[in-house]
Formats: C-alpha cells, sequence, structure tokens
C-alpha cells in the first residue's frame, strides 16, 4: 500500500513538473517572439521575416518535418505599408510623445513639413459639395502646406462619426480630388492601429492628435514620418506529422505570428495577445502530438499576413497543397491569453463543425477545465475563415476574460498576459482533437 502511494506521488509530481516546464516553454515562447529583435513581427525591418526563421528553428528542433515545402516557407507576397525611421511632430513647436499624444494611419502618406492647421466642420467634410465649396474658399491657404483639422472630440453624431471614420479607411480613393495635403484628427484616444486598409496608395498624410493639445485657431504642425508602398515577400511556415492509420485524413492546425510592427524606430507592438499567444499555442500542440501522434495526418501552419487581411491563410487555401475534401478540421488559435470565462468557438454551428464544438463541451461537463464554451456563428475575423469559405470544417478559438493586454497597443506584452488557464485551454482542445480522430 505504502508503495503504491509513493508512486502515485511520484506520478502526480511528475505531471506537475511536464505541465510546469510546458508553462515555462510556453512563457519563452511568448517572450521569443515579443522581443525587440522580432520587431513586432510586422512588415518594418522584415520583423514577420525574423519571426518566422524562429518558428521553423521550433519545428526543426522538435524534429518535425517541413510540409510540402523542403525548407518549410510557403513563400508569397502583398503590397502593404511600411513605417520605418525617424517619426515625430511639433505642435505649435513643442515636441509631442509618439502614441500617447499623436500617431500617424499605418497608410499615411509620408511627411517631412510644416503645416497649416485648417478646421473644418466634420459634416463639412463628409458632404462632397460642402467640403468642395470649402477649398474654393479656402484656395489661398490650400496653396501652401495645408493640412484639414477635424475635431472629432467634439462630434456627438454618432452617424457623422462613422461616416468620418469610413473616409479615413478609404482616404486613398480621394487621390488627386482635393488641393488639402490630408487630415488632422483632434481625438480623445489615440485609435488602434490596423492595416487592413494599409494596401493601396493614399496621397493624403493622416494623423491623430489629442485635441486637448490644440488650440483653438493659428495651429501648425510640423510632421516627420517615412511610410513606403512596397512589395512585401513574406512566407507562410508550414511543418506536418504524418498519421499512424489514416493519413490521407488531415488536421490542420493554425495560428498567424504576425502582428503589428512598428510605427517608426521608436513604438512597437509586440503582440503577446495578439498572436504570439495562438503561435505559442500551436508549436506546444506540435511538441505534444509529436509525441503523441494522431491517426489522421496534423498539418501545422503559422500564417503571416493575418493584419493586412488574412493574406496569408488565403494563399495556403490557393496553393491548394492537398485534397481539401480530406481535412476533419482546420483549428485556428487566435488570441489565446486570460481565459478566466472559459473560451469562445467561432463557426461551431456548421454542419460540419458542431460535432467537434459539442464534444469540446461535453468532455468540458466532465472535466470543468473551463469556465464556459461559447458559439458563434462564422465571421471572416481570422484565418479559419479561407478554409471554411472552401467548404472545410475549421473552427476560431479564442479566449474570454483575464488579463491579456491591450488590443492592437504597445502594452500587448507578456508582462501585461495572463496564462493561467492555459493548460485547462489547451488540454481540452488537443483531448477535443484526439476524440474526434478517434
Amino acid at each position: 500500500m505504502r508503495k503504491s502511494i509513493i508512486l502515485s506521488v511520484v506520478l502526480i509530481l511528475n505531471i506537475f513538473n511536464l505541465q510546469a516546464q510546458d508553462s515555462v516553454q510556453v512563457r519563452k515562447y511568448l517572450q521569443d517572439l515579443c522581443a525587440p529583435a522580432m520587431h513586432g513581427r510586422g512588415y518594418a525591418y522584415n520583423g514577420d521575416g525574423v519571426a518566422a526563421d524562429y518558428i521553423r528553428e521550433q519545428f526543426k528542433r522538435m524534429q518535425i518535418a517541413p510540409f510540402h515545402y523542403s525548407d518549410y516557407f510557403e513563400r508569397y507576397g502583398f503590397t502593404v505599408y511600411a513605417m520605418e525611421g525617424k517619426v515625430s511632430a511639433e505642435l505649435n513647436g513643442k515636441p509631442l510623445e509618439l502614441w500617447s499624444q499623436f500617431s500617424f494611419a499605418p497608410y499615411s502618406h509620408s511627411a517631412d513639413a510644416e503645416y497649416v492647421m485648417l478646421p473644418i466642420d466634420p459634416q463639412v467634410l463628409v458632404s462632397p459639395n460642402l467640403l468642395k465649396e470649402f477649398c474654393q474658399k479656402n484656395k489661398k491657404q490650400m496653396d501652401n502646406n495645408c493640412l484639414l483639422y477635424v475635431d472629432m472630440s467634439r462630434c456627438e453624431d454618432q452617424n457623422i462619426k462613422k461616416k468620418v471614420d469610413e473616409m479615413c479607411r478609404y482616404l486613398h480613393v480621394w487621390n488627386g480630388t482635393y488641393p488639402f495635403k490630408g487630415l488632422i484628427l483632434g481625438v480623445e484616444e489615440i485609435p488602434q492601429w490596423s492595416f487592413a486598409f494599409a494596401k493601396s496608395n493614399c496621397e493624403y498624410v493622416l494623423c491623430y492628435v489629442k485635441s486637448a493639445l490644440v488650440k483653438k485657431k493659428n495651429n501648425k504642425i510640423k510632421l516627420r514620418c517615412t511610410n513606403e508602398l512596397s512589395f512585401h515577400n513574406t512566407q507562410n511556415v508550414c511543418a506536418y506529422i504524418p498519421g499512424t492509420e489514416v493519413p490521407d485524413s488531415i488536421v490542420v492546425i493554425g495560428a498567424h505570428y504576425d502582428h503589428l510592427g512598428q510605427m517608426g524606430e521608436d513604438i512597437m507592438f509586440p503582440g503577446c495577445h495578439d498572436n504570439a499567444s495562438g503561435t505559442a499555442t500551436m508549436l506546444d500542440m506540435a511538441h505534444y502530438f509529436k509525441a503523441h501522434p494522431l491517426r489522421y495526418t496534423t498539418i501545422f501552419v503559422a500564417f503571416s499576413g493575418e493584419e493586412a487581411g488574412l493574406m496569408g491563410s488565403s494563399f495556403f487555401v490557393r496553393d491548394s497543397l492537398f485534397d481539401f475534401s480530406k481535412v476533419k478540421l482546420m483549428l485556428n488559435l487566435d488570441l489565446l491569453c486570460g481565459g478566466d470565462d472559459g473560451f469562445m468557438v467561432v463557426n461551431s454551428q456548421a454542419d460540419n463543425t458542431k460535432d467537434f464544438y459539442n464534444a469540446l463541451v461535453e468532455l468540458n461537463k466532465k472535466k470543468h477545465s473551463v469556465k464556459e464554451i461559447k458559439s458563434r456563428p462564422n465571421a471572416a475575423n481570422s484565418d479559419h475563415y479561407p478554409f471554411a469559405k472552401k467548404g472545410m470544417p475549421a473552427v476560431f478559438v479564442y479566449t474570454l476574460g483575464g488579463r491579456t493586454g491591450g488590443y492592437h497597443q504597445p502594452d500587448d506584452t507578456p508582462e501585461n498576459a495572463s496564462l493561467t488557464q492555459y493548460h485547462s485551454i489547451v488540454s481540452l482542445l488537443i483531448k477535443g482533437v484526439e476524440e474526434m480522430c478517434k
């Protein structure tokens, strides 16, 4: 009896040590992927290229074979902006702090001049006829370096706010239409960055400034920013573990490794929650399935270009590297820090995914691993979508609640993110995949 108890204790301790080591390894992945050397895994300074090399080395270290491409890299590219070098602003002769007091949109035209700030009412800005009249009336100022200043902090009309926001996102449509050099939006909070609209040439400057810093009239602002639109060569990182019994059936486990990168040389977006967490989880699951291979072939894909509009996953699907009808599940891992309130499964009620979702729910009822597993209809909000669009069973899992760091903010760091629910969530996902492959 005593020997049995000792063996049980040793077994428990071994399991605990294994889990503790896994936590250490996952945290190490997060630290590495969010390090300054990765440049925010974006399109400036080849950040995503550095990250891709790192992920490839992890697959090699685990002795997981490259999928289809001998060097693990599925190469492709797309046009996108990259902001490198010095970024600065002086408002009425006073330097502003980047990000806390001002920022450029990721698709802003480059700037290196002093500009007159000409106030304009938001309602005039969104009306083509009124805007044309405004430009004619202020023709003399338009002939100089002039930026229209729009104080959005005072705008209470939600419809107007929506129109201004849409106008800014599609600012490139105005190219060559108006004589001013661009827009400055006065805001209470600096908005999040998004590269989804940074793939078209924009001839206008777009800058955000805290409205409380702007005088009532006669403002001048000196801006400096180099933002280049070019073709960006990048890559998905692909590896696989052959199935032990039914190798022509496939499970795809994916996560995007790219993030927002840098705004010039001073501001980096580490992207711990979005999506070093998903990439680290994918690598951890790869390590597990290397030791416990599935009956089906497991393909692991680290996607680039997600922040630019699902570019990597869309290319992967277009590349058609295997028979889509053989895919039993595509599991997309994105936003996986925290999780105190459980997790969400997107596209979980489709005819070809509801069995997997229901299996997770049943497993959770038995194990009480997480607080709740929620369901949400399909949406084009992450890398599962191109797979689902082609008819493959594809779901997107993200956590709910807990400490995650700021979304699309410079403070999305490992230090600000929690992994307290990590083992519960990942163990449940692994068990769900294993049950599906029986």
